[in-house]
């Protein structure tokens, strides 16, 4: 089993790769590789912080797009400031 990143560390990957590290998690999972519950446990907690961070990063995301959108908006003369 690859190295778990610690939360500051993660804060710092792009999206992309902590995609790929939740499909790992997941891989493991599925094919039975960890058999150790202790080890399990540590996997769905790792996943869990992962996803977390997927989350802002989508959220900021989201958030970027909102403000873009409202100034082309503003712009245009579509909307009021």
């Amino acid at each position: 089993m690859p190295e778990k990143i610690n939360m500051k560390e993660l804060e710092k990957q792009s999206f992309g790769f902590l995609m790929e590290e939740v499909e790992r998690i997941i891989s493991e999972l599925e094919t039975g590789t960890i058999d150790q519950l202790d080890q399990l446990i540590d996997n769905y907690e790792y996943g869990v912080n992962i996803i977390s961070q997927c989350s802002r990063i989508l959220k900021d995301a989201e958030n970027k797009i909102i403000k873009i959108t409202e100034q082309i908006q503003r712009e245009s003369g579509q909307i009021n400031a």
